[in-house]
């Protein structure tokens, strides 16, 4: 490139090759600062572009892309990016493809959705063997007060209580003592089952049982037998909402 360069061949040469760096485009852009601005947004692009090739995409899809170009007519190299481009789209959305097929938690079944959240970094320490008994009952049943729950009989065993969002209404989160190890009790309000569910799901077992007009999820990830709580707790809970 000669010192005589314009704006015209400098967009022209950036467009297809932002990472050009010719003495003559550099001082140019030096002094324009309109091609300096178009020489930062296509760099800027590139990278974008760059990080989306990164996006996985099925196994021999490369192959077919490249059969397919070899009895298309060539293009002009100007428009090189604009080829770029469009397998950028395809590859992002077959990256969006992917994950659209991801089980969200929307697309768990309950039991899943259920483990989800007891495995929850926010709920980890819940599960401490160690953890003391609440000694304060009476937070205990605000927390329960807060989903519009009211509990009768000893709740002496409870070692954590919190108000937690689940699948778009609130909960309430307990941990009692078991026998072999800490068990979540759940208390769902605003979901309904018509009968006891057994299941085995990321190495927790658990039931969860119709109570009323709402359900309670007994889990644990130890031997703590649950059968007595699932016959108990329903009988020990009353929606106050």
């Amino acid at each position: 490139m000669n010192t005589s360069t314009n704006c015209l061949d400098v967009r022209r040469i950036l467009g297809a090759e932002p990472q050009r760096r010719d003495p003559a485009l550099l001082e140019h852009c030096r002094v324009c600062a309109a091609c300096a601005a178009f020489l930062r947004e296509m760099l800027a692009l590139d990278g974008r572009i760059a990080h989306a090739l990164a996006v996985d995409v099925p196994e021999g899809l490369e192959a077919r892309i490249v059969f397919k170009a070899a009895f298309r007519p060539a293009r002009p190299r100007t428009y090189a990016w604009l080829a770029t481009a469009a397998a950028v789209l395809l590859a992002v959305g077959l990256g969006f493809g992917v994950w659209r097929l991801a089980p969200g938690p929307e697309r768990m079944t309950l039991a899943q959705a259920l483990v989800a959240h007891i495995q929850n970094k926010q709920e980890a320490a819940a599960l401490d063997p160690d953890r003391p008994v609440l000694t304060n009952v009476s937070l205990v049943h605000r927390v329960l007060a807060r989903v519009g729950v009211r509990m009768h009989g000893d709740m002496n065993d409870v070692t954590y209580a919190r108000v937690c969002p689940f699948r778009g209404e609130l909960v309430a989160h307990l941990v009692v003592k078991g026998k072999n190890g800490p068990v979540t009790i759940l208390l769902l309000p605003h979901i309904h089952v018509d009968k006891p569910t057994h299941f085995d799901e990321s190495g927790y077992r658990g039931i969860i049982e119709p109570a009323g007009r709402g359900s309670i999820a007994i889990v644990a990830n130890n031997d703590s037998p649950m059968q007595t709580m699932a016959k108990a707790l329903p009988q020990m809970v009353q929606w106050a909402i």
